[in-house]
């Protein structure tokens, strides 16, 4: 049996799952980012491409966002996940709980996607006001007086096991490609 299957989802506003919601702090227009040092520290855009990583840069005035967290690009509707320190371009929300992992960040990022259909460039953005007023479906428990948590713990399970069924599919697609590439021809 799936973890899937074992989850009880449940709709929630996305500031009852996040600790907050916040604009990033340390946000930069890329064409003043100073490039001068080590560029270690990934700058994150509004791309939908590599985790919303549109670069990497050094140090700037500025102290990075803390990594272990969400990010949304407001008006792409794109969503990623920073594990470590990092820099953003305008317009990104910074999501954060004391839970949120790698693990669970794939299942939240799935699920947060899926809201984000309902906004579109411009007008009928996705503003920090409309975001806060979204719903998504989430792994949730229901404690004994009726209130509504999210299931950390499933969620961690959850995407434990997403990462590991793609682990799994990719060291057999690997190991069928090297079979193939390997065999020695016949002359």
């Amino acid at each position: 049996m799936s973890v899937l299957d074992t989850l009880d989802f449940q709709p929630m506003f996305i500031t009852d799952v996040f600790d907050s919601i916040t604009a990033s702090k340390a946000w930069y227009d890329k064409s003043k980012l100073c490039l001068s040092g080590v560029p270690v520290f990934p700058f994150v855009s509004r791309t939908k491409a590599s985790n919303g990583v549109d670069s990497f840069c050094p140090r700037q005035n500025k102290s990075p966002e803390v990594g272990n967290a969400m990010t949304i690009g407001l008006d792409t509707q794109t969503i990623g996940y920073q594990p470590v320190p990092f820099y953003t371009s305008q317009n990104i929300q910074v999501l954060r709980h004391e839970r949120l992992n790698e693990s669970n960040a794939l299942v939240l990022s799935s699920l947060i996607q899926e809201q984000m259909g309902k906004f579109s460039w411009g007008g009928n953005g996705a503003t920090l006001g409309r975001l806060k007023k979204t719903r998504i479906m989430v792994p949730a428990l229901t404690a004994a007086d009726g209130t509504i948590e999210a299931d950390w713990e499933g969620m961690d399970r959850l995407g434990a096991e997403l990462l590991d069924q793609v682990v799994t599919h990719t060291h057999t697609a690997l190991a069928k490609l090297a079979a193939v590439t390997t065999t020695p021809s016949r002359n």
